[in-house]
This record gives structure tokens, C-alpha cells and sequence, in this order.
């Protein structure tokens, strides 16, 4: 063999390990991201109207979403009731889509009655990360709060919730704690009152029986709005019946 010929035959060689190694890598990467739902269980029935979605999640590191598109580090998309979006594309943030890098997912406001869940993964842009997905069903069996509220609302005028109540009814707080009444209670900017605990009357938390709940006086910025469901004694449902709503004063 010639000296030319051994330099043609070394330099294919290091092209064909070089091409090896890169399809090799992209090849183990795509396979170690896994993402699969453990619990709950395929037609799990589900007391109150908040579930917890947990997930195996393997190939990649949870983060909140910071720009970062290398794959690497991405966060979980909630699809509840509709189909998701194709991988690659953005993954929109509106109702019936939960953005979260928590795991276990808590998923609140459902109502009652069956629900498809599916799960894919989003990079730091909110785009789609390849095809892995995860898909379970439940069935809520109440109660249940479902809130709505404008996504911004200009500068010195109220949010306005709208609450939509089932399988309880909405009277004043009477210290009946048979779970067939309760009233509502909007935390803002501030977590619930734990499991168990008795609700505070302060500022911050109001306290209603109605299901249009006007919150005044929020200063520019983003807010965060937890309406929950309590009994006559002013302590929250046990399973938990809550959701939120996240709102800009522009």
C-alpha cells in the first residue's frame, strides 16, 4: 500500500468514527429521555378536584423556563383534555395547559367528571422537546372550583374571578362540616391556609359566598389568586378543593 493510499484509508476511517460518534451520541440522548406517569393510576377516581401528577422524567433536568433550547434542561407541559402540540412548535400558555418544573404536577381547578392528561416535555423557549410523551385519564368526583379571570386588566380597576361551584353549596360560614356546604375564600398573592387549618380573616383573604369575586386595589404587576373551597368553620376541604389564576395589572 502506497503512503498516499494510507492516508486516503486513515482519514475515512476518522470520518467514519467522528460520524459514528455524533449519530451514537444523538442516538443515546434521544433514548435516555424518558418521561413516564406514575401516579395516578389509568382511571383513578380523585376526591375533590386537585391532582398529583407524578412522573418519571429521565435524559433531562427539570428547570423553570430560562431560554435554554439545548435539550439538556426543559420542564413539563400538562395537555388536559386536548391534544398537544407538535414536537417543535411552542407550547402556548392558556387554559387547559399547565407549564410546570415541578414533579409531582398539581393540577387544580378540574371539574368534575373524566379528564385525559397528557404530558410532553418543553424547552426553556416553551417549544416542544422531540416526541416523548406520557398519557393517563382520571375521574374527578368533586366537589370542584373552576376560576376564570382576564389575563391583564388595566391599572386601578378591580380582577373580577368568576367561580364556577360544583357538588357543594355556597352558604355562609355555619360550622356545618359535612362537606355539603362551604363557602370561598381568595388568598392573594399568598399560598393557602395548610390542610386542617383554619382560615384566617385578614387582609389578603376574603372571605364569600358569592361565585363573582371583584379584588380591588392590586398594584401594577403580576398576581397570583387562589380561590378555595372551606367549610362552615372556616377550614379548608379535605381532599383539597382549590385553583388559581395568575393575573397582570398592566
Amino acid at each position: 500500500m502506497t503512503a498516499r493510499s494510507i492516508r486516503v484509508t486513515v482519514a475515512l476511517t476518522a470520518l467514519a468514527l467522528v460520524a459514528g460518534a455524533c449519530s451514537s451520541d444523538g442516538s443515546r440522548e434521544k433514548a435516555a429521555r424518558t418521561l413516564r406517569i406514575t401516579s395516578p393510576t389509568k382511571g383513578a377516581a380523585i376526591n375533590g378536584n386537585v391532582v398529583s401528577l407524578a412522573l418519571g422524567v429521565g435524559g433531562i433536568s427539570l428547570v423553570k423556563a430560562d431560554g435554554n433550547t439545548s435539550g439538556r434542561t426543559g420542564h413539563l407541559h400538562v395537555f388536559i383534555d386536548r391534544d398537544p402540540v407538535a414536537p417543535g412548535q411552542v407550547i402556548p400558555k392558556e387554559a387547559g395547559i399547565v407549564h410546570s418544573a415541578d414533579n409531582p404536577v398539581k393540577l387544580t381547578g378540574l371539574s368534575v367528571g373524566r379528564h385525559r392528561l397528557v404530558v410532553v416535555l418543553g424547552d426553556g423557549a416553551h417549544r416542544r422537546i422531540g416526541s416523548v410523551a406520557s398519557e393517563t385519564a382520571v375521574v374527578v368526583e368533586g366537589p370542584s372550583v373552576d376560576v376564570s379571570a382576564p389575563a391583564t386588566v388595566p391599572a386601578g380597576q378591580p380582577v373580577v374571578l368568576a367561580v364556577k361551584v360544583e357538588g357543594v353549596t355556597l352558604v355562609k360560614a355555619d360550622g356545618d362540616t359535612s362537606g355539603r356546604t362551604g363557602h370561598l375564600h381568595v388568598f392573594v398573592d399568598r399560598d393557602p391556609t395548610a390542610a386542617g387549618q383554619p382560615i384566617p380573616k385578614e387582609a389578603g383573604v376574603i372571605h364569600t359566598t358569592d361565585t363573582t369575586i371583584s379584588v380591588p386595589d392590586l398594584g401594577p404587576g403580576e398576581h397570583t389568586l387562589w380561590v378555595v373551597l372551606g367549610d362552615g368553620n372556616h377550614v379548608p376541604f379535605a381532599p383539597a378543593v382549590l385553583d388559581k389564576v395568575t393575573v397582570t395589572v398592566a
